[in-house]
């Protein structure tokens, strides 16, 4: 469990959200897709665009290792889906889990989705 520092800047009615972190590798999602160790599902319900895009920065300041926070929307909610990339994730996959067919999304900082064009080049040599 990580602790996720306060969202001063959240409207009083975000405030009283429910959200969920759960690590990837330990959750329902564990053998969805190539989980890496500090990979986390953020669960909300009523997620609008700020509370997703303030969640995800809370994420990379409270665990500034985690490769991505994975937002699992029921698959062919398109409002959701619209919501999630407005507020910078982006679609990756459709999943079958035993109780559920998700869409998920991911928002990844900017470290994980750089890349180096120098193809002869190794990273961090």
């Amino acid at each position: 469990m990580i602790t996720v520092p306060p969202l001063p800047d959240l409207a009083p009615a975000f405030q009283s959200a429910r959200v969920r972190l759960a690590r990837c590798a330990a959750g329902r999602l564990r053998e969805a897709y190539p989980v890496a160790a500090h990979d986390l599902e953020l669960q909300v319900d009523e997620a609008g665009t700020e509370l997703l895009r303030a969640l995800v920065d809370a994420v990379s300041v409270a665990d500034p290792r985690c490769r991505r926070v994975v937002y699992a929307v029921p698959e062919g909610d398109l409002a959701r889906i619209a919501a999630a990339e407005a507020a910078g994730f982006r679609y990756v996959v459709d999943v079958d889990l035993a109780d559920a067919q998700l869409s998920l999304l991911v928002a990844e900082p900017a470290w994980v989705t750089r890349a180096d064009m120098d193809l002869g080049h190794v990273p961090d040599s």
